[in-house]
C-alpha cells in the first residue's frame, strides 16, 4: 500500500543526506522524532486531508523507507502500486484498503497488511474515522511506488457495495435533511449525536462527530465535559472509551490542556431550595435500600457535577435526556426533561431533539419515549 509515496521520495532527498553517515555507520544511531518535518499529502496523489511524516529513507542494508501517514476521515490514496511492495501497520483509527477487482476490507489499529510487488490498490480512512499506520516500502531502482488514477466517491463508498440503500439514506436523508431541519441547530444536534454515541459506546463514528461538533462550534471543553457528565449516566467504561478516541482528535487538531475545564472549577450558584425539595424526596423513597447512592446523588451529582461551569445547564440536561432515550431508559426521562426545558431548552427544541434521536438511537427507544415527552408538554401548557 502506499502512502509514502512522492512525497517520500521527495523527502529522501531531503534527510538522506543527513541520514546516510549514521546508518551506514558501525554502530547504533538514534533520529530524534519531529527531527524532520511534516509535509501534507499532495492532492494529486491523495483525496482529502493526508498528512505525512517521514521516519527514514532507504540506504544500501536496508533497501526501505518509512513514514507515518495519517488520514483524516474520507480521505484515501490514488491507486497504485509498488515495486518492491509495502508494508503498513496501523497504529490508530479505522481504514480501508482494496486491490484492484476486489472487495473493500477494513483495517483497524492493530492490523498488518502486506501489499506484494506490482499488486493495484488503494488505501485510507473511513468515512467517519480517521486512520494512521506506518507505512514501510520497499524501494527498487531507486523506486517505491507507481501512481495512478484517483479512487472515485462511488468506488469509495463501502456503503453502496454492501447496503446500498443505507447509503441513499445517510446521504439523502440523514447528512442532507435532518441535519439541516429547523428547530435544532447543528451545535446541538452535535451534543445530542455526541451523548448517543458516548452513552453506547459507540467509538467507530465518534472521531467524524467529535470533529464535526468543534467544526460546528462546540468547544473543547464543553466536549470535555460531556463526556465527564456521561461517566456517570452512562458508566465509567464507556467515558473511558470515548477519552481514548477524543485525545486523538484533540491531539490532531493542536487542541491542549488550556482549553479544557479545570479539574475543580468555581461551581455555578445552587438553587437551595429545589435541590434540598429533590434530595429529600429520593431520601424517602430510596434512603433504606441503597444510602449509598442516595449520598453521592446528593454530594457527586448534583452539588458538584451538575453545577460544572464549562458546560451550561440546558446543555448538559440535553446530554442527560439523549443518554437516557438512547439507552433506553424512559423512566427518568420525565424529571430530566422538565429540568431541561427549566434550564431553557424550548419545546421545539425538544420535539426535534427526538426526531435527531431517532436516527440515532433507533425508533424503537424514541416511541418508547414519546408517550412520556407528550405528558411532559401536556403538562408544561
Amino acid at each position: 500500500m502506499a502512502t509514502i509515496a512522492s512525497a517520500i521520495l521527495m523527502a529522501s532527498t531531503l534527510f538522506h543526506a543527513g541520514h546516510a553517515s549514521a546508518q551506514d555507520a558501525k554502530s547504533q544511531a538514534v533520529a530524534r522524532a519531529g527531527a524532520q518535518p511534516s509535509m501534507k499529502g499532495p492532492a494529486e496523489y491523495f483525496t482529502g486531508s493526508v498528512r505525512i511524516e517521514p521516519l527514514f529513507a532507504a540506504n544500501d542494508p536496508a533497501p526501505y523507507s518509512g513514514a507515518y501517514v495519517t488520514f483524516e476521515p474520507g480521505a484515501r490514496s490514488n491507486w497504485h502500486t509498488h515495486p518492491a511492495g509495502q508494508r503498513l501497520i496501523v497504529t490508530h483509527g479505522v481504514g480501508r484498503t482494496q486491490e484492484w477487482g476486489g472487495p473493500i476490507v477494513e483495517v483497524r489499529a492493530g492490523d498488518h497488511v502486506w501489499c506484494p510487488p506490482g499488486v493495484k490498490h488503494w488505501h485510507g480512512a473511513s468515512p467517519t474515522s480517521g486512520m494512521t499506520h506506518i507505512a514501510l516500502s520497499g524501494t527498487h531502482d531507486g523506486k517505491n511506488v507507481e501512481w495512478m488514477e484517483k479512487v472515485t466517491d462511488e468506488q469509495y463508498q463501502h456503503l453502496r457495495s454492501v447496503v446500498p440503500a443505507l447509503e441513499r439514506y445517510t446521504q439523502e436523508r440523514l447528512l442532507g435533511e435532518v441535519w439541516k431541519r429547523p428547530g435544532l441547530s447543528a451545535r446541538d444536534r452535535s451534543i445530542v449525536t455526541l451523548a448517543v454515541l458516548v452513552a453506547r459506546n459507540q467509538t467507530v463514528e465518534l472521531p467524524f462527530y467529535v470533529s464535526l461538533a468543534l467544526d460546528s462550534g462546540v468547544k473543547p471543553a464543553e466536549i470535555s465535559e460531556l463526556i465527564n457528565h456521561l461517566a456517570f449516566y452512562s458508566g465509567w467504561g464507556n467515558a473511558m472509551s470515548a477519552v481514548a478516541v477524543t485525545n486523538d482528535v484533540f491531539a490532531k487538531r493542536g487542541i491542549g490542556s488550556q482549553q479544557l475545564p479545570a479539574a475543580s472549577p468555581q461551581p455555578l450558584p445552587l438553587d437551595e431550595a429545589a435541590e434540598a425539595d429533590r434530595a429529600k424526596r429520593v431520601a424517602e423513597q430510596f434512603g433504606a435500600v441503597s444510602p449509598g447512592v442516595v449520598q453521592y446523588t446528593t454530594e457527586t451529582l448534583f452539588r458538584d457535577l451538575w453545577l460544572r461551569p464549562d458546560l451550561a445547564p440546558r446543555d448538559r440536561s440535553m446530554v442527560t435526556v439523549s443518554a437516557l432515550i438512547a439507552s433506553g431508559q424512559v423512566a427518568q426521562v420525565p424529571y430530566h426533561l422538565n429540568r431541561a426545558m427549566d434550564n431553557g431548552l424550548a419545546r421545539v427544541e425538544a420535539s426535534e431533539m427526538l426526531t435527531h434521536l431517532a436516527f440515532y438511537a433507533g425508533w424503537p427507544n424514541v416511541f418508547s419515549a414519546l408517550p412520556v415527552a407528550k405528558d411532559v408538554f401536556e403538562k408544561r401548557k
